[in-house]
Protein backbone atom coordinates (compact mmCIF):
# COMPACT_ATOMS: atom_id res chain seq x y z
CA UNK A 1 0.00 0.00 0.00
CA UNK A 2 2.65 2.44 0.69
CA UNK A 3 4.05 1.70 -2.79
CA UNK A 4 0.88 2.78 -4.12
CA UNK A 5 0.66 6.61 -2.05
CA UNK A 6 4.23 7.36 -2.93
CA UNK A 7 2.60 6.93 -6.54
CA UNK A 8 0.05 8.81 -6.08
CA UNK A 9 1.87 12.00 -4.69
CA UNK A 10 4.29 11.52 -7.64
CA UNK A 11 1.56 11.98 -10.07
CA UNK A 12 0.65 14.93 -8.34
CA UNK A 13 4.68 15.73 -8.43
CA UNK A 14 4.98 14.79 -11.70
CA UNK A 15 1.55 15.69 -13.41
CA UNK A 16 1.09 12.31 -15.46
CA UNK A 17 1.64 9.03 -15.58
CA UNK A 18 4.18 8.34 -17.51
CA UNK A 19 6.23 11.47 -16.42
CA UNK A 20 6.05 9.76 -13.14
CA UNK A 21 7.29 6.59 -13.87
CA UNK A 22 10.17 8.13 -15.96
CA UNK A 23 11.28 10.10 -13.04
CA UNK A 24 10.57 6.95 -10.48
CA UNK A 25 12.12 4.33 -12.71
CA UNK A 26 8.75 2.70 -12.99
CA UNK A 27 7.39 1.93 -16.94
CA UNK A 28 4.07 3.81 -17.16
CA UNK A 29 1.89 0.51 -16.90
CA UNK A 30 3.58 0.17 -13.79
CA UNK A 31 2.20 2.97 -12.74
CA UNK A 32 -1.24 2.53 -14.15
CA UNK A 33 -1.34 -1.38 -12.12
CA UNK A 34 -0.26 0.88 -9.42
CA UNK A 35 -3.17 3.15 -9.46
CA UNK A 36 -6.08 0.40 -10.29
CA UNK A 37 -4.49 -1.81 -7.45
CA UNK A 38 -5.20 1.23 -5.00
CA UNK A 39 -8.91 2.15 -6.65
CA UNK A 40 -9.46 -1.81 -6.01
CA UNK A 41 -8.43 -1.57 -2.30
CA UNK A 42 -10.35 1.57 -1.47
CA UNK A 43 -13.43 0.93 -4.03
CA UNK A 44 -13.05 4.23 -5.37
CA UNK A 45 -11.91 6.14 -8.65
CA UNK A 46 -9.30 8.36 -8.06
CA UNK A 47 -8.90 9.97 -11.69
CA UNK A 48 -10.93 11.19 -14.40
CA UNK A 49 -9.82 9.17 -17.14
CA UNK A 50 -10.16 11.25 -21.10
CA UNK A 51 -8.59 9.48 -23.67
CA UNK A 52 -4.51 9.84 -22.91
CA UNK A 53 -5.27 12.32 -20.16
CA UNK A 54 -5.80 11.49 -16.24
CA UNK A 55 -7.07 14.12 -13.79
CA UNK A 56 -7.46 13.56 -9.99
CA UNK A 57 -11.45 13.82 -9.42
CA UNK A 58 -12.23 15.12 -5.84
CA UNK A 59 -12.09 11.57 -4.28
CA UNK A 60 -8.60 11.42 -5.60
CA UNK A 61 -7.50 15.15 -4.54
CA UNK A 62 -9.27 13.63 -0.70
CA UNK A 63 -7.11 10.88 -0.83
CA UNK A 64 -3.72 12.56 -1.82
CA UNK A 65 -4.51 14.84 0.88
CA UNK A 66 -4.75 12.19 3.32
CA UNK A 67 -1.48 10.18 1.63
CA UNK A 68 0.30 12.96 2.58
CA UNK A 69 -0.58 13.20 6.21
CA UNK A 70 0.49 9.87 6.34
CA UNK A 71 3.92 10.33 4.95
CA UNK A 72 4.41 13.28 7.58
CA UNK A 73 3.77 11.12 10.03
CA UNK A 74 5.90 8.40 8.98
CA UNK A 75 8.56 10.68 8.86
CA UNK A 76 7.86 11.82 12.81
CA UNK A 77 7.84 8.70 13.38
CA UNK A 78 11.51 8.46 12.10
CA UNK A 79 12.69 10.98 14.53
CA UNK A 80 13.67 10.68 17.97
CA UNK A 81 11.96 12.34 20.77
CA UNK A 82 14.97 14.51 21.34
CA UNK A 83 16.62 16.11 18.49
CA UNK A 84 20.05 15.64 21.00
CA UNK A 85 19.55 11.59 20.48
CA UNK A 86 19.64 11.32 16.97
CA UNK A 87 22.68 9.51 15.73
CA UNK A 88 22.23 9.25 12.08
CA UNK A 89 24.42 10.33 9.50
CA UNK A 90 24.18 13.96 8.24
CA UNK A 91 25.53 14.54 4.75
CA UNK A 92 26.69 17.64 3.89
CA UNK A 93 28.18 18.78 0.61
CA UNK A 94 30.21 21.94 0.42
CA UNK A 95 31.92 23.79 -2.44
CA UNK A 96 35.77 24.16 -1.55
CA UNK A 97 35.67 27.90 -1.00
CA UNK A 98 33.62 27.66 2.57
CA UNK A 99 35.30 24.57 3.55
CA UNK A 100 37.81 26.96 6.06
CA UNK A 101 35.32 29.62 6.56
CA UNK A 102 31.73 29.29 6.67
CA UNK A 103 31.72 25.48 7.22
CA UNK A 104 33.10 25.33 11.02
CA UNK A 105 30.30 27.84 11.83
CA UNK A 106 27.29 25.41 10.36
CA UNK A 107 28.96 22.39 11.72
CA UNK A 108 29.37 24.36 15.22
CA UNK A 109 25.28 25.03 15.03
CA UNK A 110 24.60 22.27 13.84
CA UNK A 111 26.45 20.09 16.83
CA UNK A 112 24.32 22.21 19.07
CA UNK A 113 21.40 20.60 18.52
CA UNK A 114 22.68 17.20 16.90
CA UNK A 115 25.51 16.33 19.32
CA UNK A 116 25.35 12.63 18.79
CA UNK A 117 25.33 12.70 14.88
CA UNK A 118 27.81 11.75 12.23
CA UNK A 119 28.57 14.24 9.93
CA UNK A 120 29.72 13.43 6.48
CA UNK A 121 30.67 15.78 4.66
CA UNK A 122 30.83 15.63 0.62
CA UNK A 123 33.13 17.98 -1.75
CA UNK A 124 32.35 19.20 -4.71
CA UNK A 125 31.08 21.67 -7.43
CA UNK A 126 27.97 23.39 -6.79
CA UNK A 127 26.18 21.79 -9.88
CA UNK A 128 27.29 18.74 -8.71
CA UNK A 129 26.09 18.72 -5.41
CA UNK A 130 22.37 20.71 -6.51
CA UNK A 131 22.06 17.35 -8.51
CA UNK A 132 23.70 15.21 -5.46
CA UNK A 133 21.00 16.63 -3.36
CA UNK A 134 18.26 16.33 -6.01
CA UNK A 135 19.09 12.64 -5.74
CA UNK A 136 18.98 12.58 -2.00
CA UNK A 137 22.97 11.13 -2.01
CA UNK A 138 23.24 14.42 0.51
CA UNK A 139 21.00 15.87 2.95
CA UNK A 140 22.16 19.72 2.93
CA UNK A 141 24.60 21.51 0.52
CA UNK A 142 26.71 24.82 0.89
CA UNK A 143 26.95 25.99 -2.54
CA UNK A 144 27.07 29.11 -4.74
CA UNK A 145 23.10 29.92 -5.68
CA UNK A 146 21.98 28.44 -9.78
CA UNK A 147 21.57 30.71 -11.94
CA UNK A 148 18.12 29.33 -12.65
CA UNK A 149 14.76 29.18 -9.99
CA UNK A 150 15.39 26.99 -7.79
CA UNK A 151 11.95 24.48 -7.74
CA UNK A 152 9.36 25.11 -4.42
CA UNK A 153 11.12 21.01 -3.81
CA UNK A 154 13.72 22.65 -1.95
CA UNK A 155 14.29 25.46 1.19
CA UNK A 156 17.72 27.68 0.74
CA UNK A 157 18.72 30.25 3.17
CA UNK A 158 21.72 32.92 2.13
CA UNK A 159 24.54 32.49 4.03
CA UNK A 160 26.53 35.52 2.17
CA UNK A 161 27.02 37.57 -0.86
CA UNK A 162 30.55 37.96 -2.09
CA UNK A 163 31.30 40.99 -4.03
CA UNK A 164 33.31 40.34 -7.17
CA UNK A 165 36.83 41.59 -6.86
CA UNK A 166 39.53 42.13 -9.67
CA UNK A 167 42.64 40.48 -8.71
CA UNK A 168 46.01 41.60 -10.49
CA UNK A 169 49.96 40.90 -10.20
CA UNK A 170 51.42 43.12 -8.34
CA UNK A 171 53.59 44.81 -10.65
CA UNK A 172 50.50 45.71 -13.18
CA UNK A 173 49.43 49.94 -12.33
CA UNK A 174 46.94 50.49 -14.80
CA UNK A 175 43.90 51.82 -12.64
CA UNK A 176 40.94 51.34 -14.89
CA UNK A 177 39.24 48.04 -14.38
CA UNK A 178 38.00 47.29 -18.11
CA UNK A 179 41.02 48.51 -19.81
CA UNK A 180 43.15 45.64 -16.89
CA UNK A 181 40.22 43.60 -18.56
CA UNK A 182 41.10 44.58 -21.72
CA UNK A 183 44.66 44.43 -22.39
CA UNK A 184 46.30 41.76 -19.73
CA UNK A 185 45.73 37.72 -20.05
CA UNK A 186 42.42 36.62 -18.79
CA UNK A 187 42.28 33.72 -15.80
CA UNK A 188 38.80 32.83 -16.28
CA UNK A 189 36.61 31.20 -13.43
CA UNK A 190 35.26 28.60 -15.40
CA UNK A 191 32.44 28.94 -17.35
CA UNK A 192 30.38 26.39 -15.93
CA UNK A 193 29.76 26.63 -12.71
CA UNK A 194 27.06 29.13 -10.82
CA UNK A 195 30.04 31.99 -9.77
CA UNK A 196 31.55 31.70 -13.23
CA UNK A 197 28.18 32.65 -14.83
CA UNK A 198 28.36 35.88 -12.38
CA UNK A 199 31.60 36.68 -13.83
CA UNK A 200 30.64 36.00 -17.70
CA UNK A 201 27.25 38.05 -17.26
CA UNK A 202 29.13 40.88 -15.92
CA UNK A 203 31.91 41.23 -18.65
CA UNK A 204 28.86 40.20 -21.00
CA UNK A 205 26.99 42.92 -20.15
CA UNK A 206 29.78 45.88 -19.90
CA UNK A 207 31.03 43.95 -23.73
CA UNK A 208 34.61 43.26 -22.40
CA UNK A 209 36.35 41.03 -24.67
CA UNK A 210 39.10 39.19 -22.35
CA UNK A 211 42.22 37.67 -23.91
CA UNK A 212 41.52 34.14 -22.19
CA UNK A 213 44.91 32.07 -21.35
CA UNK A 214 43.42 29.78 -18.98
CA UNK A 215 40.11 28.40 -17.56
CA UNK A 216 39.66 27.35 -13.29
CA UNK A 217 36.93 26.66 -11.05
CA UNK A 218 39.30 26.48 -8.23
CA UNK A 219 39.43 30.24 -6.08
CA UNK A 220 42.95 29.62 -4.54
CA UNK A 221 44.14 27.79 -7.84
CA UNK A 222 43.35 31.13 -9.87
CA UNK A 223 44.92 33.36 -7.30
CA UNK A 224 48.20 31.71 -7.31
CA UNK A 225 48.56 31.89 -10.79
CA UNK A 226 47.99 35.58 -10.74
CA UNK A 227 50.59 35.67 -8.18
CA UNK A 228 52.63 34.13 -10.51
CA UNK A 229 52.02 37.14 -13.32
CA UNK A 230 50.56 34.57 -15.58
CA UNK A 231 47.14 36.96 -15.76
CA UNK A 232 44.36 39.04 -14.31
CA UNK A 233 41.18 37.48 -12.75
CA UNK A 234 37.98 38.52 -11.62
CA UNK A 235 37.09 36.78 -8.70
CA UNK A 236 34.65 36.19 -5.72
CA UNK A 237 35.74 38.08 -2.31
CA UNK A 238 36.41 34.85 -0.19
CA UNK A 239 38.16 37.36 2.84
CA UNK A 240 39.65 40.27 1.89
CA UNK A 241 42.07 40.08 4.95
CA UNK A 242 42.81 36.71 3.62
CA UNK A 243 43.22 38.80 0.41
CA UNK A 244 45.39 41.40 1.33
CA UNK A 245 48.12 38.37 2.51
CA UNK A 246 48.83 37.40 -0.88
CA UNK A 247 50.94 39.20 -3.30
CA UNK A 248 48.23 41.10 -5.83
CA UNK A 249 46.81 43.96 -5.86
CA UNK A 250 43.18 43.67 -5.12
CA UNK A 251 40.50 46.10 -7.17
CA UNK A 252 37.26 46.85 -5.89
CA UNK A 253 35.06 47.42 -8.65
CA UNK A 254 32.00 49.23 -7.01
CA UNK A 255 29.46 47.15 -8.59
CA UNK A 256 26.81 46.42 -5.27
CA UNK A 257 24.63 44.17 -7.90
CA UNK A 258 27.91 41.64 -8.48
CA UNK A 259 28.60 39.23 -6.18
CA UNK A 260 28.14 35.65 -5.93
CA UNK A 261 25.39 33.78 -3.54
CA UNK A 262 26.35 31.39 -1.34
CA UNK A 263 23.44 29.26 -0.20
CA UNK A 264 22.64 26.23 2.06
CA UNK A 265 19.55 24.53 0.74
CA UNK A 266 18.10 21.36 1.30
CA UNK A 267 15.00 19.24 0.36
CA UNK A 268 11.47 19.86 2.09
CA UNK A 269 10.49 16.54 2.49
CA UNK A 270 13.53 14.50 3.15
CA UNK A 271 14.16 11.22 5.16
CA UNK A 272 16.36 13.37 7.39
CA UNK A 273 13.28 15.99 8.05
CA UNK A 274 14.62 16.05 11.24
CA UNK A 275 17.63 18.12 10.10
CA UNK A 276 15.94 20.13 7.49
CA UNK A 277 13.87 21.20 10.21
CA UNK A 278 16.47 23.42 11.89
CA UNK A 279 18.19 24.47 9.18
CA UNK A 280 17.01 27.93 9.46
CA UNK A 281 17.81 28.17 13.29
CA UNK A 282 21.66 27.11 12.38
CA UNK A 283 21.39 29.97 9.41
CA UNK A 284 20.10 32.34 12.13
CA UNK A 285 22.57 31.00 14.77
CA UNK A 286 26.11 31.75 11.78
CA UNK A 287 23.91 35.17 11.00
CA UNK A 288 23.73 36.79 14.70
CA UNK A 289 27.46 35.34 14.97
CA UNK A 290 28.87 36.57 11.96
CA UNK A 291 27.37 40.36 12.96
Amino acid sequence: MFHELKTLIAIKKYGSFSATGHNVGLTQAAVSAQIKSLESYLGIKLFERNGKTVQFNSEGLRVLALAEQVFDLVEKMKQPECMADFTGEIRIGAIASIQSNILPEILEELFKYFPKAKIKLIPGVSFNLFHQLGKNEIDLAIIIKPNFEVSDDYCHYTLKKEPILLITPIDIHEKHPVEILKNNPFIRYDYSSFGGKVVANYLNRNQIKTNDIIEVDEIEAIIRMVEKNLGVALIPDIGMNKLKEKNINIIDLKQPDLYREIIIIHKKNTENSIISSIVSKIVEGVAIREK
